[in-house]
């Protein structure tokens, strides 16, 4: 039972396919998740997006106070996307795909902040949909041609005759090789060789009057190299799969894989053209990965999935979301600079366990979240902008809603095996001394029919879910 609950975690954001998982087998529940539909209709609030530069161009010359419409509804529509892209994780049947957009998300990042257009934060987010089983080297091409990421890392402002070198850098540095494996002058040819890649409608082209056409030396390649040129130079290269690999064993495996272990992974990964689905469907049903649990910390939004999960609650409106994600460092759409987020034990900062540990009890109690308040005047949106949000929606979210945890009144009857199936449920291995202080919360002769017992147990695995164990995955 712990392992289909351990493997149901690790392969999307809760327990919620772990009876799946159980039903139909781990190949075939990947199987399945491979299969699933990239395809997505645009949010409504995005229908009217500005989408290209002309657009935004042609918005802000109207006026000065249409200027801040456009800031303000922009931010929104940023918003909305997280919230939306957040309700797609609960609701897929099968969400491993949506957990590879994430990875995706925290390895080819891009920010909102940087960006600051919601079209394009969206258009990199399917981007990351179509591909999240599809071939690194393909999606690596696809990643120099993006809106968002030619912009986040100033590529707009890469000219022949004055290079900008931040998305050659990255591009070696954290897309692909790692440090240690190029020079800094091939971070230079590749500067030259995406000089005037800027950004176009659905995606970035040159441009012929920034181009740099002269003949560029790169990681032993030679001519008048361009993007793609980079990228075959670069898997051309004996380490192009390790760094990647290192990154699904901390993904997917422990935040400190083997050496051994990511060599064997890298060499899968290159002997299949570096074809995501066969190399995930060998790591997710090997015992590298089947024996690993409890080797990973669960990330704020993992966290906060768990616990509405285990309380039947669906997601909250996106004002009650804000704040915890502020304080916990974790921002869709807006990771903290290029690198990502660092995850494992930075989520476990002793400010940030308190902000857990609060979440808890609010969510076990009913009570209240806190709301985010952004004071906007509706003459302040933009005249197109139809998409509530709901930030500014005053209404209660707990008060609307009741917390009741998933437990089997039918089966379980005493505080010791209630424990126990909570620990099983929640993957918490607790000693013996810990179980013996929880019991005491259920009376010898507790009745699970009472008309307080949900409240009783609800009290009980609150406890359990502020205990460290629960923090790990």
């Amino acid at each position: 039972m712990k392992e289909k609950y351990f493997v149901s975690q690790r392969l999307g954001f809760t327990n919620a396919q772990a009876e799946n998982i159980e039903k139909i087998g781990l190949p075939t529940f990947l199987d399945r998740s491979f299969k699933t539909t990239s395809k997505v209709e645009t949010p409504a609030f995005l229908v009217d997006a500005p989408k290209t530069r002309k657009e935004f161009r042609e918005l802000k010359q109207m006026s000065e106070e249409n200027n801040k419409k456009i800031f303000i509804t922009e931010v929104l529509r940023n918003n909305g996307t997280s919230h939306w892209w957040i309700q797609k994780m609960t609701t897929d049947e099968f969400p491993l795909r949506e957990k590879m957009v994430l990875f995706w998300h925290n390895h080819f990042t891009s920010s909102y902040e940087k960006v600051k257009s919601s079209w394009a934060m969206f258009q990199q987010n399917q981007l990351f949909r179509e591909n999240a089983f599809g071939n690194f080297k393909d999606l690596t091409r696809q990643i120099l041609y993006n809106n968002a990421m030619i912009t986040y890392l100033d590529n707009i402002q890469n000219k022949a005759k004055a290079p900008n070198e931040n998305l050659s850098r990255e591009l070696l540095e954290l897309f692909t090789l790692g440090v240690g494996n190029y020079t800094e002058s091939d971070v230079k040819e590749g500067a030259r060789a995406l000089a005037g890649l800027n950004l176009h409608e659905d995606q970035g082209a040159y441009i012929k009057f920034w181009e740099d056409n002269g003949d560029k030396k790169y990681l032993g390649k030679s001519g008048n190299l361009k993007a793609d040129d980079l990228v075959d130079a670069i898997f051309d290269h004996p380490k192009a799969a390790h760094r990647i690999t290192e990154k699904f064993l901390k993904y997917f495996v422990t935040s400190t894989p083997k050496q051994g272990d990511i060599e064997k992974y890298a060499t899968f990964l290159r002997a299949n053209n570096f074809e995501i689905q066969p190399f995930l469907k060998v790591l997710l049903t090997s015992d590298t990965f089947l024996k690993s649990q409890g080797q990973l910390v669960k990330d704020p939004l993992s966290f906060l999935m768990q616990l509405l999960y285990e309380f039947q609650l669906p997601v909250p409106p996106q004002k009650y979301l804000v704040p915890y994600f502020n304080q916990q460092g974790f921002v869709l759409l807006n990771p903290p600079n290029v690198k990502g987020w660092e995850g494992g034990r930075a989520w476990l900062s002793s400010q940030k366990l308190v902000q857990r540990m609060s979440l808890v009890h609010t969510i076990a109690a009913g009570k209240e979240l806190e709301a985010f308040k952004l004071k906007v005047k509706k003459a302040e949106l933009s005249d197109k902008m139809e998409y509530d949000l709901q930030i500014q929606n005053d209404s209660a979210y707990l008060n609307n809603e009741t917390p009741v945890i998933r437990w089997d009144k039918t089966k379980e009857s005493t505080s010791a095996k209630i424990i126990d199936s909570f620990c099983e449920q929640f993957l918490i291995h607790s000693d013996s001394e810990t179980k013996r202080n929880l019991e005491g919360i259920l009376r010898y002769d507790f009745d699970p029919n009472t008309p307080n017992a949900e409240k009783t147990v609800g009290f009980l695995a609150e406890n359990l879910l502020k205990l460290p164990e629960f923090q790990i995955c």
